[in-house]
């Protein structure tokens, strides 16, 4: 479940910012600022019309 205040958090965050902090999520274990889930960052890319594959992928 992706909250609002997630989706809000990232609006201003660039594609390329949210592609890394997903794979630094998924692959370095490295949190994400401010407590936004990745499920969340991957919602963001929907939203921008991007698909949430590749090496970003789990």
């Amino acid at each position: 479940m992706v909250h609002e205040w997630e989706l809000e958090k990232v609006k201003d965050w660039t594609t390329n910012e949210i592609k890394n902090r997903i794979w630094a999520a998924v692959d370095c274990r490295q949190p994400v600022p401010g407590c936004v889930s990745v499920e969340a960052l991957r919602v963001a890319l929907v939203n921008r019309g991007e698909e949430p594959v590749g090496y970003h992928n789990t």
